[in-house]
């Protein structure tokens, strides 16, 4: 064999080596997704946007990384999912009211946990909305037990010890979101963002706010807030949304990663929630924030009256024909709520 044949043997020989280890590390250069929140970044808010990541990496085996940015520091919370939309990000976790499918929202009424919703064909009919709008639906992202998320909160003097001190309360809701509910109460919805509940109860602009409950921690409330009426309702109202070419763009087997990971952030996210609300209490009761329950006829009145309100002004703003569907799929006909 001359110089040039075994040059090129050798040459054969050493690509044959190395041609199989470049490939492999083309195929495992990881995808990278930016993705951003609607609170901030701190406990207790930013458990679940910080699970789902991990839970990506971990379904992935890190062939896909996502690169939290953080919350409204970054993108206002009202933005976010435009921001998804527009492909400034390719995730975003925000609440349904911020989205262009409104109808998100009914979600929160909704009697069963995130993961029997998306089990029960919720999220299909939603993936089928949110593609009309450049975004992929990929499931909750603060997944809980149903009617567990969202409480009133009072100021000092303006505590609730029965259904019938809501008569006159002025009470701050995001966006207006849960006006039908707080008037129903014979109360008066002023609507308004988070970041702005703070000076409205400093300044005794309202006598209390609407929130999901780790809200008072993520938001820093705790000075201005008296006491937690202990009767939460609704379901989850955020969700995680992609950019519809990003998600696209991705092989099937990404995809069902992406899926695999949403999947456990509802699962295991779910039963965070229920810890999270054990410890938001205790933390606020010992820095002097009251923890209060109505009797029980009237904890029953307050659940019923909250259901009936709200999907009575869900039939005024959406078409009937989809509010039913959403009704059907998500009413559980024997919901604990009821009982007396």
């Amino acid at each position: 064999m001359g110089k040039r044949g075994k040059f090129t043997f050798v040459f054969g020989f050493v690509l044959a080596l190395i041609l199989p280890l470049w490939v492999q590390a083309q195929e495992f250069k990881p995808v990278v997704l930016k993705m951003v929140d609607f609170r901030p970044d701190i406990w207790p808010g930013n458990i679940w946007p910080r699970m789902f990541v991990e839970k990506v990496s971990k379904v992935s085996k890190g062939e896909i990384q996502i690169k939290f940015i953080g919350g409204p520091e970054a993108i206002p919370a009202s933005d976010s999912a435009a921001a998804a939309q527009k492909g400034v990000v390719d995730i975003a976790s925000t609440m349904g009211v911020y989205t262009p499918v409104k109808v998100a929202e009914v979600l929160g009424y909704c009697e069963y946990s995130s993961y029997e919703l998306r089990q029960r064909g919720m999220w299909k009919l939603f993936q089928d909305l949110y593609s009309k709008h450049g975004l992929y639906f990929l499931g909750a992202s603060t997944p809980s037990e149903p009617q567990v998320q969202v409480t009133f909160f009072f100021g000092k003097g303006k505590c609730i010890n029965t259904l019938a001190d809501f008569k006159g309360k002025r009470i701050a809701s995001v966006g207006g979101s849960m006006r039908a509910y707080i008037e129903a109460l014979g109360s008066t919805c002023v609507p308004m963002q988070f970041t702005d509940y703070f000076t409205a109860m400093e300044r005794k602009v309202v006598d209390g706010y609407l929130s999901g409950t780790p809200a008072i921690i993520d938001f820093g409330l705790t000075p201005v807030t008296e006491c937690l009426l202990d009767e939460p309702v609704s379901s989850c109202g955020s969700f995680f949304v992609m950019n519809l070419d990003r998600w696209n763009s991705l092989p099937k087997r990404l995809q069902d990663m992406l899926i695999q990971a949403a999947i456990e952030t509802e699962i295991d996210g779910a039963k965070a929630f229920t810890e999270v609300l054990e410890e938001v209490k205790k933390k606020i009761s010992a820095e002097g924030v009251k923890i209060v329950k109505l009797p029980k006829e009237d904890s029953v009145k307050l659940y019923v009256t909250y259901r009936e309100a709200m999907w009575r002004e869900a039939y005024t703003k959406y078409p009937r024909e989809l509010i039913d569907k959403i009704r059907e799929i998500g009413t559980n006909p024997d919901f604990y709520r009821f009982k007396k």
